[in-house]
């Protein structure tokens, strides 16, 4: 059972204490492995509160909770578990308010964020939501989720404005992004939906509707009502496949009528 110490106190900074094999759990699978059995410490300002009949925590004002090297910020922060179950393991936590969640591999930020112990993944909101590791970032104006699989490779779909950069300088945005991750952090593909563009380190971008990535070719397909742009040179077309890696590229026409077209300027 938890060992548990719960204080109102205005205007003094006022911690207590969980001992809880599952408790925030804000890390990569191998990280979680690590640090589940470590003490949860959680300090906030205003206000902790344990509502045993509802099986919810309450920390409010300036809220942090630590538990090894992961921890999460909010204005207000609230932990919940099934009442009638034996050992009261917490299910999910809820963050608000400017919200910060940091582990030893990656950083999350935005207005809101739900944290589901069982299976390792959270979802960040926004209007501001961002997720950074050492390989990228990812920001959106709605939503980020992320899943985790249990062979430690990770799907994060954002909504909304949503722009991915990689460590390269790369550039990938769209209205809608689904991107897969190896497990060491490494993109392995990504997919984009609505008001599409791909930019190269170089500056070179290619837009569209819709863009799929493959991170081991370093190739990106675009499609519908494409234009690349290099500088002052245009082409434009149904379809564009780009090498990322090499910088050329090839307009195709969408094969319903339509024609391929640029407008090249010399030097």
């Amino acid at each position: 059972m938890f060992q548990f110490l719960s204080v109102t106190r205005a205007g003094n900074r006022t911690p207590f204490v969980l001992l809880c094999a599952s408790m925030l759990a804000l890390a990569p699978a191998a990280t979680v492995a690590q640090d589940r059995n470590a003490p949860l410490t959680i300090e906030a300002d205003d206000l902790l509160e344990w509502n045993q009949t509802d099986g919810v925590y309450t920390a409010k004002g300036n809220a942090v909770a630590v538990q090894g090297d992961a921890e999460i910020r909010g204005n207000l922060l609230v932990a919940t578990y099934d009442p009638k179950a034996e050992g009261a393991d917490i299910e999910t936590i809820t963050a608000t308010g400017r919200v910060l969640f940091k582990d030893e591999a990656s950083t999350a930020s935005g207005s809101k964020l739900i944290y589901n112990i069982a299976t390792s993944d959270y979802r960040v909101e926004g209007p501001k939501a961002s997720v950074s590791g050492t390989r990228g970032k990812i920001t959106a104006g709605n939503s980020i989720d992320l899943d985790t699989q249990p062979d430690e490779t990770q799907k994060m779909t954002a909504v909304g404005t949503a722009v991915y950069t990689d460590d390269t300088g790369r550039v990938f945005a769209g209205d809608r992004l689904v991107a897969l991750f190896a497990a060491d952090g490494s993109l392995t593909s990504l997919d984009a939906k609505g008001n599409v563009s791909v930019v190269s380190g170089t500056g070179r971008k290619a837009t569209g509707d819709a863009a799929t990535y493959d991170a081991t070719a370093e190739a990106a397909t675009v499609t519908g009502n494409v234009e690349i742009i290099d500088g002052a040179n245009i082409m434009r077309g149904g379809r564009a496949e780009v090498d990322l890696r090499t910088g050329n590229s090839r307009m195709l026409s969408s094969g319903s009528g339509g024609r391929v077209s640029g407008v090249l300027i010399s030097n």
